[in-house]
Formats: structure tokens, C-alpha cells, sequence
């Protein structure tokens, strides 16, 4: 449904398009940025589950090469468009642009720099040990800092009431006095 949908075979080979405005040239800063967000979801997808790789790589390739082609606008000549299947500067730039096109081409390294292997864990290699602590210094591998395992007492609770008393106060008559006044 993916490729159907975002890689519509009359306006590009295998390349992404944002459907949704890119067609009609009115997209928002958000419609500028989802193309990169579906590049980077279908690179992950393609590492997690190899047996769908070779179907998803080509679209990939074909998406990135048609960022990194639009990637030669503006003044500086390096500023990325969103119609990755021209060669040409569509004219548009922004943050949303540089960054789908950013995550276009970044998708095509995880295969180069990896050869598709799944992500280490304790049993495939992975090396890295829990911290509960989290690096406060609460002390060996285990063990919480103190700020985490105090009794919260009596009158903790008894203030806690209070405050939450005198905020409810402030809530309740502010909005009275904006309703009435």
C-alpha cells in the first residue's frame, strides 16, 4: 500500500512524492517534511525485516537519487527542492526540503554502511549494560539514588493538599472573574 500510495508510477520511477500537496504545488512546512519521515521509516524496515528488503531498496535508491539531483538550487547552488523527480530546482526551499532530502539520501547509507544487518542486542552482539541510576551517581548498577526510594510522609501529603488547594482557588476564580467580568 505504501509504494501504491506515495510512489504513484505516473509521476516518477519509484520515487516518493507527498500526494497529498506536491502535485498541486501547495505544500505546508509539515507536507515538506513527511517524504523524509517515509524514506528513513522504510530504510528501518528494510534493515528489521530483510526478507522485504530487496522490494523496498529500489524505491529508496530511486528517491534518493532524485533528492540528492534537486539538491543543486539557490544561491549557493547546494539548496535541496521538494520534486525529486526533476533534475531541475523545483524553485522551493526550506527546512523541510533539506531535511527530507537529507533523510533521502541518509536511507541509502544504512545499506552501504551496514550491509542490512539487524540491530545488535545481548544475545547478537550488543555490549552495552542497564544503569538505573541513569548516571546520577546513585551508586553501583542496580541501584536507585536516594531522591527515588524516600517515604513520602504525613505531612508531604498535607502539603501537597494545600497547594493543590490554593492552585484550584486561583484556577476557579480567575475563570469565574473571565466569565463575569
Amino acid at each position: 500500500m505504501t509504494f501504491k500510495t506515495f510512489f504513484p508510477t505516473n509521476m516518477g520511477n519509484k520515487i516518493a512524492v507527498e500526494i497529498t500537496c506536491e502535485p498541486s504545488g501547495n505544500c505546508d512546512d509539515n507536507g515538506f517534511t513527511f517524504k523524509g519521515y517515509t524514506m528513513r521509516w522504510l530504510a528501518l524496515a528494510a534493515q528489521l525485516v530483510p526478507d522485504v528488503a530487496d522490494q523496498i531498496w529500489p524505491y529508496i535508491q530511486a528517491s534518493g537519487e532524485g533528492a540528492a539531483g534537486q539538491c543543486s538550487g539557490g544561491t549557493d547552488g547546494k539548496t535541496c527542492g521538494m520534486r525529486w523527480n526533476s533534475t531541475t530546482w523545483d524553485g522551493t526551499y526550506g527546512v523541510g526540503q533539506q531535511m527530507s532530502a537529507l533523510s533521502a539520501v541518509g536511507a541509502n547509507m544504512i545499506k552501504a554502511n551496514t550491509g542490512l544487518k539487524k540491530p545488535y542486542t545481548t544475545k547478537t552482539g550488543g555490549t552495552s549494560k542497564g544503569d538505573p541510576s541513569a548516571g546520577s551517581g546513585g551508586g553501583q548498577t542496580g541501584t536507585l539514588p536516594n531522591v527515588y526510594t524516600d517515604k513520602v510522609s504525613t505531612s508531604d501529603k498535607a502539603g501537597a493538599g494545600v497547594v493543590t488547594a490554593i492552585v484550584l482557588c486561583i484556577i476557579l476564580g480567575g475563570s469565574y472573574w473571565m466569565v463575569t467580568g
